[in-house]
Order: structure tokens, then C-alpha cells, then sequence
């Protein structure tokens, strides 16, 4: 049982979101037996020291991972990785977990943040014929999202005529390098995320980023939670994402 195994995505920001099939929904959940532990001493990182699970035990092909201060496990795929980029992927993930939308809104690169407000008030509200649609709708509506797809597998599950609500607890955060196709190299695939969205960003936004940050990060990132039913569900799986490193923080694109 790992991370690759289940196949189920959500919209993060500009990335495609994929509908949960009903034949796909039976692997999107994951019996490990739920733990009631004391959390290791958290250290200046903001994690514990790497853990190993046994040989043999219900999480060994999951590899090792740490812990966070909020008692999630993060698993860098390897050692290029840093621990810190998966901290901060934990705290954007933990915004929707909690409906935190100023926080959310600290994880954005703050002038992609400003452009993509700019863009749902002024372009996208007029196309949709909505009122002033903004930053707050779309971190709304991807909230939404993840809960309904949590739902739709719930329900599919259940034994019971049960209504679920879609809450969940964050439980694990895997960020690993992509695999990219033949001839594709790691430069030309984060230009390629920005090239992708230039009717929302300047023609040369990607330069403009790449000039004033000190590195741009692709990840492949996975993420597990424990449901109302009280298993562990994947809820993001195998989806790229950018992250944008300044000053030591890192921050992403939505």
C-alpha cells in the first residue's frame, strides 16, 4: 500500500481537477489502524527527528517521514527534498482542513495573489456574469470540492443511510520530484505551468517570478486524511504543484 496507489485529485489553484469515479472510489481508502500516540519532541524545524516504521508493520512500504507540530507525517520522497517546502505545503493544505482563509491567503506568492484577484473581480465576474467574484469565492469553492469528493466516497462506502458533512483531519503530506516525459527537463516544465495561464498572468510572468524568488520548485504531492468514517482517505494524489522559494519561505500558486 503506497502513495502511488490511488488515483483521485482535487483542483489546487490552476491545476486540473479530476472527477472521482465510482469504480476508482473502493481504492481511495486506506485501513491503517488509527494511532493514539503521544507526538515525538517537535525540534527547531518545526519537526521531529526522522521516524522508520518497523519492518513489517502496516506503514513500512510508506517509507519514513516526520512529524509535524500539528501531528501530521510528512514523507520527503528523497533527500532533495527539503522538509521545510513540506511544512509549508501542510499549513496550505491545513487552510482548507480548517476554512482559514487568511492564512490561506499568507501561502500565496503575494503577487500572484494579487494579479489572480485582480483577474476573478475584473474578468472572470464579467465572463460568468457573476458579482465580484473573488480570491475568497475560488479558496470557497476548492474548499467545497474537497469536501464533496470526500462525501461522494463516503457515501459510496457506507453501509448505513448516513449524511456526512465531508470533515476530515489531515494525516499525511508526501512531496516527492516529478517524473517528467522524454526530453522534458525541470525548467521547461515549471515554465510550462505559467505559459499555461497567460490570459490570468503577463506573457512574461514567468520571468518576472523566476527574477525575484530564489528558487521555483516543482513537487508531485500526495494527501491522506482520516474522514468521519474514521479511516484515512487519499484526497490529493499525484498532482504537480509549484512552489516558490524567498527568503527561506515558501509559498504557492492558489
Amino acid at each position: 500500500m503506497k502513495f502511488r496507489k490511488i488515483t483521485a485529485a482535487i483542483s489546487a489553484c490552476m491545476l486540473a481537477v479530476c472527477c472521482i469515479s465510482c469504480e476508482k472510489i473502493k481504492e481511495e481508502s486506506v485501513s491503517l489502524t488509527e494511532e493514539s500516540v503521544s507526538l515525538p519532541e517537535i525540534g527547531e524545524k518545526g519537526v521531529s527527528e526522522l521516524i522508520s516504521p518497523a519492518d513489517g508493520s502496516d506503514e513500512y512500504e510508506l517509507g519514513q517521514y516526520y512529524y509535524s507540530g500539528n501531528g501530521v507525517k510528512l514523507y520527503c520522497g528523497d533527500e532533495t527534498v527539503p522538509v521545510e517546502a513540506v511544512l509549508a505545503l501542510e499549513n496550505y493544505f491545513l487552510t482548507f482542513q480548517n476554512n482559514d482563509f487568511d492564512t490561506y491567503k499568507s501561502t500565496i506568492y503575494p503577487d500572484y495573489a494579487e494579479r489572480y484577484e485582480k483577474y476573478l473581480r475584473e474578468v472572470y465576474s464579467k465572463e460568468k456574469g457573476v458579482d465580484d467574484y473573488s480570491l475568497k469565492n475560488s479558496f470557497d469553492l476548492r474548499n467545497s470540492m474537497i469536501r464533496d469528493d470526500l462525501i461522494d466516497i463516503l457515501v459510496y462506502e457506507s453501509t448505513e443511510d448516513k449524511e456526512f458533512k465531508g470533515d476530515y483531519t489531515i494525516t499525511r503530506i508526501r512531496a516527492e520530484q516529478p517524473t517528467y516525459e522524454e526530453g522534458v527537463t525541470e525548467e521547461a516544465f515549471v515554465q510550462s505551468f505559467f505559459d499555461s495561464y497567460e490570459d490570468i498572468l503577463d506573457e512574461n510572468y514567468y520571468e518576472q517570478v523566476k527574477s525575484d524568488v530564489d528558487k521555483l520548485i516543482p513537487f508531485t504531492i500526495f494527501v491522506m486524511a482520516r474522514a468521519e468514517d474514521g479511516n484515512e482517505h487519499k484526497i490529493v494524489s499525484t498532482m504537480n504543484i509549484i512552489l516558490a522559494e524567498k527568503d527561506g519561505k515558501y509559498y504557492t500558486f492558489g
